[in-house]
């Protein structure tokens, strides 16, 4: 059986752990060399030998390795003697050739049984041994359970007031307390990870320490497009009125992995939702230069075309039933990230952070926090619409992130596109029967409307396009599809079977998103409930009841006094005069009553009387 001294490193399980107490009744105690608070026993038949640990030989001094390698290359060829004849011989030969007793010659032999190379020779350390501590195994529970109970929790405390309860708690039960330096070791021997998981939560010990390994990878243009929203470091102001911040934007991005072109982008005030990913997608799928033309830009962006797959993470606008329906009519499969995997999503995720840094030189740039923004007032000097801000962001895309060299790829995005274009025989058309105008009405959200005689209504606005007049009036609704990032035009399939464009009828028509749409009918309905206007109008509403009260008494009066005017005139002709109220002859005409007349008893007749 083999015997290890305390402080020793020996092998449990695959761990390199470190004996602390000696062998008794064929168990042993051990502790993990990342935390050697975390005792166990086990039986010492399960234990081996560690191997010594030995320092990088790059860090060796060239005089001391040539003296290693002289005993190492002595020590090997003893073992290789074929008779035990043979290796005395060796021995005394290789003794007097190095200057050295014979007895170093069999440490060394050793050594290289164990472990077969140079640097295994090196001279352990002189001085204590690492981990060996001195106190009292009663003074180390109470450091251990103080700092699981009081330092390892999510407050994060700070040590120091940790230190004095140990202190503390071991004057209470007569131990010797330790120093503060002497706590600070044991603090900063406990294993990292489970440090920062207890301190910090687990989430945050994985990114930050765990290995994460994996990552997607293409080797076609558009065969995988990574998808994912961000909030805009950057504040925009109202088109109505540039003196009214609105607010930050959100933006989508869609990534080619092959290429790490932008295959499409869209920006919006309204929060992530399964229209931001399905108009992204639609712009993806679309050519470019309509896009590029309304906002006056020029450049050369030509991604477009079926995508093979979508690559996204698990949020749930990502897994509404119109997207994968909409991706099941082009054939482009959906894939999410595994779970608890960011780094799945890298690419886009540097992507956003390439823009965003961008963003900041933007009037109106809110930093990526508080702290970095300090005194600057982002609002006060906004100074982009969103329309504005869409048209920088689309500027940098093409002329900027496309054209210069990419750090991964050796050479810019818009290079690598064209190479794997025209290397491969692969298309990236769209499948046969499908026109362009079309992905409007399968991936724009829609509301159902009425084809009237003045158009289409919806958002407070009238459309129209010809070929919807032998609809008019038939009280059919039909489904009107909109791009939410611009209110002057509609979608809907006509008659004839052909997507029609449907404009603004007004001629002062501009492009507005829905939600600045709903913006301005907000501020509104806010003026609406001005409290000058809502005082004037109760006013109004008052005087309205004063007025028709006062109009129908005074009609009442004059229909009286006609009625009393009449009844005279019947007097006068000699007919009965009726009460104008209730249509009974008047009391002014009954027959007189005299009540001091005692009124005549009735006869009453009696049988034989």
């Amino acid at each position: 059986m083999n015997t290890f001294e305390v402080g020793s490193d020996v092998i449990h399980d695959g761990i390199r752990m470190r004996v602390l107490d000696p062998v008794y009744s064929g168990m042993i105690t051990l502790a993990p060399l990342h935390d050697l608070t975390a005792l166990c026993k086990v039986p010492i038949a399960e234990v081996s030998l560690a191997p010594p640990v030995m320092t990088p030989f790059k860090q060796v001094d060239p005089v001391e390795w040539r003296g290693l390698e002289g005993l190492a290359n002595a020590a090997r060829d003893i073992i290789a003697a074929p008779t035990t004849q043979e290796r005395k011989a060796r021995y005394e030969r290789h003794s007097l050739d190095l200057g050295c007793s014979q007895r170093r010659l069999q440490r060394a032999i050793c050594k290289l049984r164990n472990v077969d190379a140079v640097s295994a020779l090196q001279a352990a350390r002189s001085g204590r041994r690492a981990g060996l501590r001195l106190l009292e195994r009663e003074v180390e529970d109470v450091i251990t359970q103080q700092l699981n109970d009081c330092w390892l929790v999510r407050q994060q405390p700070a040590l120091s007031p940790i230190i004095a309860q140990i202190q503390s708690e071991c004057r209470k039960k007569g131990l010797r307390e330790p120093c503060s330096a002497t706590i600070r070791e044991r603090a900063a021997a406990l294993d990292v990870y489970r440090v920062m998981a207890l301190r910090k939560g687990a989430k945050k010990a994985k990114y930050a320490l765990k290995a994460l390994v994996g990552h997607i990878q293409a080797a076609l243009a558009l065969e995988t497009v990574q998808i994912d929203h961000t909030l805009a470091d950057t504040i925009l102001v109202s088109e109505d009125d540039r003196s009214i911040p609105v607010g930050r934007p959100w933006v989508t991005f869609a990534v080619d992995v092959a290429t790490r072109v932008v295959a499409g982008v869209y920006v919006s005030f309204e929060p992530p939702s399964a229209v931001s990913v399905a108009m992204c997608l639609a712009n993806a799928l679309l050519p470019k230069e309509p896009f590029l033309e309304s906002l006056a830009l020029k450049g050369s962006w030509p991604v477009s075309g079926a995508l093979r797959c979508i690559h996204m993470d698990n949020g749930r606008d990502f897994h509404s039933d119109a997207l994968q329906r909409g991706c099941s009519q082009l054939g482009i499969d959906i894939q999410y990230r595994p779970v608890g995997s960011p780094h799945y999503g890298g690419i886009i995720e540097r992507l956003i952070g390439t823009f965003m840094g961008r963003c900041r030189l933007l009037p109106g740039a809110t930093q990526n926090n508080v702290v970095r923004r300090d005194d600057y007032d982002a609002e006060g000097k906004a100074a982009l619409t969103l329309r504005e801000f869409r048209t920088f962001l689309v500027n940098e895309i093409v002329n900027v992130y496309h054209t210069t060299e990419h750090r991964e790829l050796g050479v810019p995005p818009l290079i690598k596109w064209e190479q794997l274009q025209s290397s491969t025989q692969h298309s990236n058309a769209l499948p046969a029967g499908w026109d362009n105008w079309m992905l409007q009405t399968t991936f724009f959200p829609y509301e159902m409307r009425l084809v009237r005689r003045t158009g289409i209504q919806m958002f407070n606005r009238f459309y129209w396009a010809d070929g919807l007049e032998e609809w008019i009036g038939d009280g059919v609704p039909r489904a009107v599809s909109y791009d939410p990032g611009d209110l002057s035009k509609v979608f809907i399939v006509g008659p004839s079977g052909l997507v029609l464009v449907a404009h603004d009828t007004r001629a002062d028509a501009r492009p507005l998103s829905l939600y600045e749409h709903r913006e301005e009918r907000r501020r509104c309905r806010a003026l609406c409930r001005d409290p000058s206007l809502l005082d004037q109008l109760d006013q109004g509403l008052a005087a309205r009841q004063r007025i028709v009260k006062a109009a129908t008494k005074a009609t009442k009066k004059a229909h009286r006094r006609t009625a009393i005017a009449g009844e005279q005139q019947q007097r006068s002709a000699g007919r009965p005069a009726r009460d104008p109220a209730s249509g009974t002859p008047s009391a002014t005409n009954a027959p007189s009553i005299d009540f001091n007349t005692p009124a005549r008893r009735p006869l009453i007749h009696r049988k034989g009387g």
